[in-house]
């Protein structure tokens, strides 16, 4: 009898490796109905023709940063119209005479795809759309991903949100400050220690509008009953002397982080916290599986927020 082949030892392999699990073959099951109607409808890419595209550019991202958001397609997940506080979002989107140019801030934006939704499927004009990413080549390469070069007027930064000099003249955001109705963070929260979290949080509300009802939401991997989380078992994704410890949070942990940036920033009883942590079902085997998830044990789930100005 033939020997079973098996699969490629992750902690071996290099962090660019198409056989990390976190490196999808194959697009099925992967690619939800609402970003293949963004393709087909927004950027005007025939049907027959998506898989192809999709499967091209996710190579482009590849080479340029091997994460797992880009290996397992996650890149065109579109989480944001699944939040609670989208409806409300979207009404706090909508021009009025107080307010007659709302602006969105996407953190952490990857490759814009919820600033293309938002102004495709809600309607929002794109020069209020702004995204930022430390690795600019997500950015550059976004506009070959929509097809929208000439059509999309949102503003995208690359830049490193930990810069001391982020705000200052001169510094990638020198004009934000308070500048932003609603600002999101998508799988983003998650890359970093309590500390470093802190620190975003900080800067959220230097950005963050001071006007009653501005929104700071988002959604992340949660952990049930908070706590720092390493790489996933038999993971080696990191680079040498880059190692970190990632925490995770659940609804109170993260309310916790939140009243002390509130105290750290002299801004206690100003705000309305809301989350809801939903722990990750067990799924079947192959990929897309626990076994391909890069966190992976016990209590591991899914973290929706959002933070608004009272």
């Amino acid at each position: 009898m033939a020997q079973q082949a098996s699969s490629p030892d992750s902690s071996k392999l290099d962090r660019t490796s198409k056989e990390n699990r976190w490196y999808y073959k194959d697009l099925t099951n992967h690619l939800p109905a609402v970003s293949r109607r963004l393709l087909e409808e927004y950027s005007q890419i025939p049907g027959e023709d998506v898989d192809s595209h999709v499967y091209k550019m996710r190579d482009i991202l590849w080479d340029h940063a091997p994460y797992p958001c880009i290996g397992e397609f996650k890149f065109l997940t579109l989480n944001l119209p699944l939040h609670p506080k989208y409806p409300a979002m979207l009404k706090l989107l909508t021009p009025t005479p107080s307010n007659p140019s709302p602006k969105f801030l996407d953190i952490g934006c990857c490759v814009g795809q919820e600033l293309r939704a938002l102004a495709h499927f809600g309607e929002v004009p794109s020069d209020n759309l702004y995204g930022t990413d430390i690795n600019g080549s997500f950015l550059s390469t976004s506009y070959g991903l929509f097809k929208d070069k000439t059509s999309f007027e949102g503003t995208l930064v690359p830049a490193n949100i930990f810069s001391p000099g982020l705000l200052d003249v001169g510094g990638p955001f020198e004009t934000w400050e308070r500048s932003f109705t609603v600002i999101h963070a998508g799988l983003f929260l998650h890359l970093f220690n309590l500390q470093q979290q802190t620190e975003v949080c900080k800067t959220v509300i230097k950005l963050l509008s001071c006007q009653s009802g501005s929104l700071f939401l988002g959604e992340m991997v949660g952990c049930r009953g908070g706590g720092e989380r390493g790489e996933g078992k038999d993971v080696k994704f990191w680079k040498q002397g880059e190692e970190r410890e990632q925490f995770l949070h659940d609804e109170e942990s993260f309310k916790a982080m939140w009243d002390e940036v509130a105290e750290m920033t002299s801004t206690i009883g100003m705000w309305k916290t809301q989350s809801k942590f939903t722990p990750r079902e067990k799924e079947a085997e192959g990929e897309g599986s626990r076994g391909c998830a890069f966190f992976v044990g016990e209590g591991i789930g899914w973290l929706t927020f959002s933070v608004e100005r009272t």
